[in-house]
């Protein structure tokens, strides 16, 4: 594939990105469900352009996801978690299969404590408090089977785009 039909693919797939993270930012209630869906973009760039370009589609998206809304956290959780993962997860699959798990998890982990200590720092919500370590327990566990589920979400998309989608769409990109 040609630079200029990569960078045009990659261009075309900002833009859909940043509609796709709009409709989240308009419609609260399903950000973290449109940020998934917005990462397989990343995905798809990244199997069919390369690296370089996934790297700035995704900067680009939540760029452009935080110019349009600036006051909406979406762009963030696009930014920190959701739209880096895929490409995070493509370095971590190189290594041997022994350490995925334990490399991905050591990952989630380190966002959800990062964003912990963000949110008391910027907003003062207390969440290293001792009288509710057991609903902070609870949270982490949840949220480490939701990542677990995203991941898995994100492999079974690439099977399915390999196998289903991908044959119909070759011809076109090349």
């Amino acid at each position: 594939m040609k630079t200029t039909k990569k960078l045009t693919l990659s261009s075309v797939m900002v833009a859909l990105g940043a509609v796709i993270m709009a409709l989240g930012a308009v419609i609260e209630v399903v950000d973290l469900t449109v940020c998934a869906l917005a990462s397989l973009i990343i995905v798809f760039i990244y199997l069919e352009v390369g690296s370089p370009y996934t790297w700035l589609t995704w900067i680009c998206t939540s760029l452009a996801t935080f110019l349009i809304f600036p006051g909406k956290p979406i762009w963030l959780n696009y930014f920190l978690v959701f739209g880096i993962y895929p490409l995070l997860k493509a370095y971590i699959e190189k290594l041997p299969k022994m350490l995925w798990i334990i490399v991905k998890l050591v990952y989630a982990n380190a966002v959800v404590v990062a964003m912990f200590f963000l949110t008391e720092l910027i907003f003062g919500v207390p969440f290293f408090e001792k009288d509710i370590l057991w609903l902070k327990i609870v949270l982490v566990a949840v949220i480490n089977v939701a990542f677990i589920a995203y991941d898995l979400f994100i492999t079974v998309s690439v099977k399915l785009y390999y196998a289903k989608l991908r044959p119909k769409i070759a011809s076109m990109l090349k």
